[in-house]
């Protein structure tokens, strides 16, 4: 499989080419930056060198591909992607898939039309204590979700270069790191948002660094998404309560530490295994697309992120985009 990456910094380097490497039957046929530099860096990373280009386009159509992975700026996702999709090209995209709810609608119905894959690189959703979870609750092992409370922390604010310029990055914590709690606990619970309220502080950035955001559900649930962006370390937790019983997740320093099925560790199916969104795209393109889905909840993830920044500047509760 001949694949295309846009974007050389850290997060391609560090997480997506070891993933690709483990593989062992895909091949970076070309890669494409801003930055030589970076683009040399992943290369070391790599093992080998490859055609470098400064201009994605350029290396889309300068090399036959079969798919392009996607990790740059947050506010640069739609025109990428768009000219991938353009291409009829697989697209694996980091988070958020974009910082317009009307850009991640555009780009989930270009990719349906043209029957291609387009998977948001949302780490938890391919955990195998999340898609247990997942499972539970569509059976009813809870009964009906009644509420959620969730939040994030980490020390976000300090080194993040382009996050904290709102040109690039389209927002600040909750965005950034925010999305991965946001996508699992919708993802999750297949809760759909219908109002929130929401405040922030900046704390001298220019971007929000911490986030506090109460949310309406359909179905009468209600619940809280958090993010604690100038805290010492990442701590994550979900807590999902049930008209008969409750599921809660914790992680902490990037590792699931415990999940409870009513406050006792969650016992996972040997048939439900630890995945990779780059693992999961590669078997799908490989299949023939079996057991892919849409990304909508990426689309509601986007809604979310959109109605809060607009409490906030409105100084009120806020209608979720349908």
């Amino acid at each position: 499989m001949k694949i295309g990456l846009i974007g050389c910094g850290g997060n391609m380097r560090g997480a997506h080419v070891p993933r690709i490497k483990d593989d062992g039957a895909v091949d970076i046929a070309a890669v494409a930056d801003t930055s030589e530099e970076a683009a040399s860096a992943l290369m070391d990373r790599w093992g080998g060198e490859v055609p470098f280009h400064s201009d994605y386009r350029e290396m889309i159509e300068d090399h036959r591909l079969d798919a392009v992975m996607v990790s740059s700026p947050h506010a640069m996702h739609y025109e990428q992607v768009d000219y991938v999709l353009d291409r009829n090209l697989h697209a694996l995209v980091e988070k958020p898939l974009t910082i317009s709810s009307g850009h991640t609608r555009a780009l989930i119905g270009k990719a349906a039309a043209r029957d291609r894959i387009l998977l948001v690189s949302y780490q938890r959703n391919f955990m195998a204590p999340h898609v247990y979870a997942r499972e539970l609750i569509r059976k009813g092992a809870i009964g009906e979700v009644r509420g959620v409370v969730a939040y994030v922390t980490q020390n976000w604010g300090g080194t993040q270069g382009w996050r904290l310029d709102p040109v690039l990055s389209g927002g600040g914590m909750f965005l950034d790191t925010g999305s991965h709690l946001v996508a699992s606990t919708l993802w999750i619970t297949d809760l759909k948002p219908l109002e929130v309220c929401a405040f922030l502080d900046r704390v001298d950035k220019e971007v929000d660094i911490n986030m506090v955001v109460a949310v309406r559900f359909e179905e009468g649930a209600f619940g809280t998404l958090n993010t604690f962006g100038n805290a010492s370390r990442h701590d994550e937790r979900i807590a999902v309560h049930g008209s008969k019983g409750s599921l809660v997740f914790h992680l902490h320093q990037w590792r699931v530490k415990s999940v409870l099925l009513n406050d006792e560790p969650l016992k996972i199916p040997a048939r439900i295994r630890e995945d990779t969104p780059d693992a999961a795209f590669f078997r799908m393109i490989r299949n023939g697309g079996r057991g892919y889905e849409l990304p909508y909840f990426a689309l509601a993830v986007s809604q979310v992120s959109e109605a809060a920044y607009r409490s906030v500047v409105e100084g009120k509760p806020v209608r979720v985009a349908g």
